[in-house]
């Protein structure tokens, strides 16, 4: 971990219903710049890897879009949690993500999006 004030700097994302995982990722090389996690269940670099190749890509398919369809944010589920993956900043060289994984039987998921979208915005400004 880079960011010795993870900690506080994630602190308001661990709040939400259900959380499990945070990580700020650096998508061009994968690396977790902060991170938190309440239990060792899965392995935050194998899942900030996927994170990071799923933006990647998404960016490159952004290249293809029209210019207002820029990307919001990703969700992947699996069968005992979700994935959430958000752009920190709006700006598309920035290349860092916000991951927040959640237990999908606990989490609300419109009102964990809301919150991770505020927090996005907030972090950025």
């Amino acid at each position: 971990m880079i960011l010795s004030e993870a900690d506080t700097l994630l602190a308001p994302v661990t709040e939400i219903d259900g959380f499990v995982l945070a990580g700020l990722v650096d998508v061009s090389t994968g690396m977790v710049l902060a991170s938190r996690q309440v239990a060792d269940e899965m392995s935050l670099p194998a899942v900030a890897a996927g994170a990071a190749d799923i933006a990647h890509v998404l960016s490159l398919l952004g290249g293809q879009l029209a210019a207002d369809e820029a990307l919001e944010d990703v969700m992947v589920t699996f069968g005992r949690h979700f994935h959430v993956i958000y752009p920190v900043s709006p700006d598309p060289d920035a290349r860092i993500v916000l991951l927040v994984v959640l237990d999908r039987s606990r989490t609300n998921l419109a009102m964990a999006r809301r919150d991770i979208r505020s927090f996005c915005t907030n972090f950025v400004s």
